[in-house]
């Protein structure tokens, strides 16, 4: 059984070394996640010689045989498929002025929404997140699939915004509670109890 030594941290007082065998156990094939393992070998090293995987350039590419240059391509003569059309049909007339959702997520809420899809589709579906975050189904099929990201001065003014509008909307918050308390102590001050329970 062959054995290798590798140093995680040099330091002339506290070395930290680990060893490892080359063999592996039964139960570690199964793990790969553990740590002093050998990394699986790659497939290009199943080959004696140099593997040639160049027919998977055009793939790589993407590029298809007989396809045009992008200058040359012309739009599609086929007409637009009637599950396009009844979708486009059904969007307009479910918004006849366009699309214009009540209720707007902000840019970190809808990361989070594509970051929640993407870690389980089965299980954070659209009417699953559109229940979490009161929106319509719509508003998240929309997000999920846009990809648009706005540049890094609209994202800061962006959040700026938000920001202040959150701390409006704080400021107003504790005003309100200020007046309801103010309201209460005078008329507890007064003798009256507007509670419903006092008798006079």
């Amino acid at each position: 059984m062959a054995l290798w030594f590798r140093t995680l941290a040099f330091c002339p007082r506290y070395s930290i070394a680990r060893f490892y065998s080359a063999e592996l156990t039964q139960a570690s094939r199964r793990k790969w996640g553990l740590q002093g393992l050998p990394r699986p070998r790659s497939i290009l090293d199943d080959h004696d010689g140099p593997v040639d995987l160049s027919e998977d350039d055009d793939i790589v590419n993407g590029l298809r045989p007989n396809t045009p240059p992008l200058h040359q391509r012309h739009p599609p003569t086929k007409p637009t498929p009637s599950e396009y059309k009844v979708h486009r049909a059904v969007m307009k007339k479910e918004f006849p002025e366009g699309w214009a959702p009540p209720r707007k997520l902000s840019r970190e809420a809808m990361e989070g929404v594509r970051q929640m899809h993407r870690l389980d589709p089965e299980k954070f579906t659209t009417p699953v997140l559109a229940e979490k975050f009161k929106v319509s189904p719509e508003a998240i099929r929309r997000i999920l699939k846009s990809r648009w990201e706005p540049p890094r001065e609209k994202r800061l003014k962006l959040a700026e915004r938000e920001r202040q509008e959150r701390s409006a909307y704080f400021k107003l918050s504790r005003e309100r509670e200020r007046i309801e308390a103010r309201r209460v102590a005078e008329s507890v001050r007064g003798g009256r109890h507007e509670d419903g329970f006092t008798f006079e």
